[in-house]
């Protein structure tokens, strides 16, 4: 049995076109948020775990669960509502979800390795995990500001291996600043820029 498609009159083939820029400019948005939700909440945490360790706090970690736990909040809150107005599938959406929902299970397993092992081995590699989401994101989104903050991040985790906690807890926090930060405030740029045009 044939089937035949009838092609696109120009006004469809028109409006096909806008509804997929819409869709990746949408994708542009949502990865700035998660980039920037998840930069801000870490880098407050590296560095109030580092300043709780230099007054001789006896629990310095407590900012981590604390921070963590409302910035699961946020992003289940936030990917629902993101759920319900998403028209469209797209293969990059899709390759996003699948990248960061695999690295959401490394980290999960990261942090077992911490709390198992010792933090001195687990920051150098949730350093580099942070720099593989972003550098594969960067090259995604064709977006070199997270491919560079990505490839920062290896440096920052080779860096890590070698130093005390203190500095580790200091490299978390810079690496989320050049990984997550800085590309994610140039990302929402960038989308507000093209939903200008």
């Amino acid at each position: 049995m044939e089937t035949s498609e009838k092609p696109l009159s120009a006004p469809d083939s028109l409006r096909l076109i806008q509804e997929m820029i819409q869709a990746a400019k949408q994708d542009l948005s949502d990865n700035s948020f998660d980039l920037l939700l998840w930069g801000w909440l870490v880098l407050v945490a590296a560095l109030a775990h580092f300043g709780l360790r230099q007054i001789g706090y006896d629990k310095p970690w407590v900012a981590w669960p604390v921070l963590m736990s409302l910035g699961a909040v946020v992003a289940f809150v936030h990917g629902m509502r993101r759920g319900r107005r998403e028209r469209t599938r797209t293969a990059q959406g899709d390759f996003m979800a699948f990248l960061w929902g695999g690295f959401g299970v490394l980290m999960l397993m990261l942090i077992g390795v911490g709390t198992a092992y010792g933090w001195q081995v687990a920051y150098p590699l949730i350093i580099a995990l942070y720099g593989l989401g972003t550098f594969a994101t960067g090259g995604a989104l064709r977006f070199r500001p997270l491919i560079w903050g990505g490839a920062a991040c290896w440096l920052l985790a080779a860096v890590a291996f070698r130093v005390d906690m203190d500095a580790k807890l200091l490299l978390v926090a810079a690496a989320v600043l050049v990984a997550y930060i800085v590309p994610g405030h140039l990302l929402k740029s960038q989308y507000r820029r093209g939903r200008a045009v």
